[in-house]
């Protein structure tokens, strides 16, 4: 079975060498699909970051009331701590929000003299848990604690949660779909380069055909030189992809912190290249297979 498929091997890399700059182009080709694949990749990766970066730093405050009494203030507490969706929370007195207040002012404190009564009110700010980050669960739990005694108000940034669940879910949906037509793409690229190389051996296939051979045994060697040609364009746009990200990141990082935070997170994940090259050997599979079929069927 090895020596099958080193012999197999051998031979679509004899093919690929014989297809001569046809078989270049068409890997080049590839790598271009590739290679624009492998920026949304990066973009949906980078973002994710972010994303994961704000979500990491999401709080819901819980704003009391003046006049909250020592047990309603307890029994509050023992809601927030059983409540699933809430990972951690701490407390902050009215004396600790105006201090932190002051230390905000930076030496404009003077703005705050004649305030008299402290108008600040104690506060819980609440850390929530990943699975409930998503706008429905966050106005779910902050419904639920506006109706417990002694809550003033809730803030958690309403607007900027919904608006970045829209962003990420339209940044997915046309990761998709780009991901598809530049993968529909690729293969009808690599079915076009295998037909002509069909063509080009039609009389070994024939006599091939007669002398008995069946269509797996004649369509073995294209699959095979279709995957190589797939996987090395899909090499080639990741080689592409890591010496332009390489120049590009330092210049991003410097120009915005934005970028610093997202870039934290590499090139791709190892998992995505491995990917990238397996998707490449599955779509040059995928149009070998459809140009072989279509010359065997005449």
């Amino acid at each position: 079975m090895v020596e099958k498929l080193k012999h197999l091997l051998a031979y679509a890399l004899i093919n690929l060498v014989r297809a001569g700059w046809g078989g270049l182009a068409s890997i080049v080709s590839i790598a271009v699909s590739f290679v624009i694949i492998g920026i949304f990749l990066l973009l949906i990766q980078h973002f994710s970051a972010l994303v994961t970066e704000w979500k990491e730093q999401l709080q819901v405050s819980v704003f009391l009331d003046d006049q909250i009494t020592p047990l309603q203030l307890d029994m509050l507490r023992r809601r927030i701590e059983n409540e699933a969706a809430v990972r951690t929370f701490t407390f902050t007195t009215k004396e600790e929000a105006l201090a932190s207040f002051r230390r905000e002012l930076k030496g404009q404190e003077s703005l705050l003299e004649g305030l008299g009564d402290n108008p600040l009110p104690a506060s819980y700010q609440l850390k929530i848990r990943e699975g409930y980050q998503s706008p429905e669960a966050l106005k779910g739990l902050s419904a639920f604690l506006s109706r417990l005694e002694g809550v003033e108000d809730i803030q958690y940034g309403q607007e900027w949660v919904e608006r970045i669940a829209r962003v990420a879910q339209l940044i997915r949906l046309l990761g998709a779909i780009i991901g598809s037509v530049l993968t529909l793409g690729s293969a009808m690229i690599v079915s076009n380069t295998i037909r002509l190389a069909v063509y080009t051996r039609a009389q070994e296939i024939e006599i091939m055909r007669l002398v008995g051979a069946t269509k797996a045994y004649i369509r073995a060697p294209f699959l095979v030189e279709g995957m190589l040609q797939g996987s090395l364009g899909a090499g080639l746009a990741l080689g592409v992809l890591f010496a332009a990200y390489r120049f590009v990141a330092p210049t991003f990082n410097v120009a915005s912190p934005l970028f610093s935070t997202a870039a934290g997170q590499g090139f791709l994940e190892s998992s995505m290249m491995a990917g990238l090259v397996g998707g490449g050997a599955v779509i040059g599979a995928l149009g070998s297979a459809l140009a072989v079929s279509r010359f065997l069927k005449l």
